[in-house]
C-alpha cells in the first residue's frame, strides 16, 4: 500500500488540524479559532448577499480585529480557501461563492448569488436549498438548470477544459 508523504505543523491544543493537498505532497495545517471565524464570516455575508466582503467588514461584522482579520486573509488565500483581490482586502471568491461576475449564479426565489462557474453554482444550491442555476453573459447563451428535491433538469453535461490537479495554477482562468 502506497501512503502519501505528509507535514504536520506544530500548534496549540485550540487549532483544527485541516489536510491540504500541494501537488502530491498532502499538508496538514493548523486552523486557529480566529480562521475558523474569520471564515464563517466570510460564508455569513456573502449567504446573506453580500456583493463585495472586504477585510473591514468581516472585522466589523465578527468583533475582530482588523490587523488579525488581514492576517487569516492571507493565511487562509495561502491554503486556497479563499481568493482575494490584488491588493489582499478584498475576497474574490469563497468557494462555491464569488464576488464577481462570471456569468454563473445559483437563484433561490428573489435572491441570487454569484458563483466562479456552473459547478460552484450547483455546490450553492447545496448548501442553501432548491433553486436555479442560470448561465448567461456576452459569450455564452442563457442556459438554466432547475433543482428540484436535489434532482437537476434538464440533463447535461460538465466539460472541464483544466484537469483538477492543475485549477490553482490559475484560480481565476478555471
Amino acid at each position: 500500500m502506497r501512503t502519501r508523504p505528509f507535514v504536520a505543523f506544530e500548534a496549540s491544543s485550540k487549532c483544527t488540524y485541516v489536510p491540504l493537498c500541494v501537488g502530491r505532497i498532502r499538508i496538514v495545517v493548523a486552523v486557529n479559532a480566529t480562521d475558523r471565524s474569520v471564515r464563517a464570516t466570510i460564508f455569513e455575508l456573502l449567504v446573506q448577499g453580500a456583493q463585495v466582503v472586504t477585510s473591514a467588514d468581516v472585522a466589523e461584522s465578527s468583533g475582530l480585529q482588523r490587523d488579525a482579520v488581514r492576517h487569516s486573509f492571507d493565511l487562509l488565500a495561502d491554503q486556497h480557501r479563499i481568493v482575494l483581490s490584488n491588493d489582499g482586502v478584498r475576497v474574490v471568491m469563497a468557494h462555491p461563492f464569488s464576488t464577481l461576475n462570471t456569468g454563473y449564479r445559483a437563484q433561490i426565489g428573489d435572491r441570487s448569488w454569484l458563483a466562479n462557474c456552473a459547478w460552484d453554482a450547483f455546490a450553492v444550491l447545496a448548501l442553501l436549498g432548491d433553486g436555479r442555476v442560470i448561465a448567461d453573459g456576452p459569450v455564452r447563451q442563457e442556459t438554466v438548470w432547475e433543482v428540484t428535491d436535489g434532482v437537476v433538469e434538464p440533463d447535461g453535461l460538465v466539460h472541464f477544459v483544466v484537469p483538477a490537479a492543475e485549477f490553482w495554477d490559475d484560480i481565476g482562468f478555471t
